[in-house]
């Protein structure tokens, strides 16, 4: 309980790629990893606190809080009582671990054998829902380039799963793989190449705010009875229609898990 349970550890533990775990784990309990752990160190804490052998200093340590400000706030949100005052209370709990009913909605997969290909992209460093403004930027850098024929398939790459850093640090790429005759000495573009292989393609039609539940649903129902293992590499969001001209609830994205 007192130790750091990063990502990559829960990852290691589970045997599953640190870029699809926080994915596969939210979409089986509708929870994040942050929100279980401190969850259930709250609730270990909480059971703690009914021994009188153990200080309220020794059960906020013993949960992972140095500071007991900290763990006393973290407690009263969990709670409704502070240590001292749920230890009077005596009230044990339980600590459970949810798991989702299922995730909203069904969506067509396949399995497919696609083919790599050399990219070209902006990066984006940020919160991952502002990635907007890097669709621009190439969009310009594009067409300030006459490049609009040589390049085909839009996509993006979230490389760092939301929960492994601040979103202010979160790193994603939006791309276009590029044709024969495309410059690959554009400072202003990122060059790196997409491996081919086995990829789960999962189609969505509607808004881009809804993908999560398309998330959810192949990361929590597909996969898990799909008998596939993924690759540790990042799924690719594939932007099939044009948002200028097709209205929200008909544009078509793929989610693309890759697989071995």
């Amino acid at each position: 309980m007192d130790e750091d349970l990063d990502l990559d550890t829960l990852a290691d533990i589970a045997c599953v790629s640190r870029y699809h775990w926080h994915r596969v784990f939210k979409a089986m309990t509708g929870e994040t990893l942050a929100d279980v752990v401190r969850r259930v160190r709250l609730s270990a804490a909480a059971n703690n606190l009914l021994r009188d052998d153990m200080s309220v200093n020794a059960v906020a340590e013993q949960v992972g809080y140095k500071n007991l400000a900290s763990f006393s706030r973290a407690f009263k949100a969990a709670h409704g009582f502070s240590p001292q005052e749920f230890r009077k209370q005596g009230a044990e709990t339980t600590i459970l671990l949810n798991l989702n009913k299922g995730a909203e909605g069904l969506y067509p997969v396949k399995v497919l054998d696609l083919k790599g290909f050399r990219a070209a992209g902006v990066c984006h460093i940020g919160p991952y829902q502002k990635i907007g403004k890097a669709f621009s930027a190439l969009g310009g850098v594009l067409m300030s380039n006459s490049l609009m024929s040589r390049a085909e398939l839009v996509f993006a790459v979230y490389h760092d799963p939301p929960e492994s850093r601040p979103s202010a640090e979160l790193r994603s790429h939006v791309a276009v793989a590029i044709k024969d005759g495309f410059p690959d000495t554009l400072s202003s573009l990122d060059y790196f190449d997409v491996l081919g292989g086995r990829y789960a393609v999962l189609q969505h039609k509607g808004p881009y705010a809804r993908l999560k539940f398309a998330y959810d649903w192949i990361y929590g129902a597909w996969l898990l009875q799909s008998g596939f293992e993924l690759r540790d590499e990042p799924p690719l969001e594939v932007y099939i229609s044009d948002p200028k001209t097709t209205p929200s609830a008909d544009l078509i994205t793929e989610i693309r898990l890759p697989l071995l």
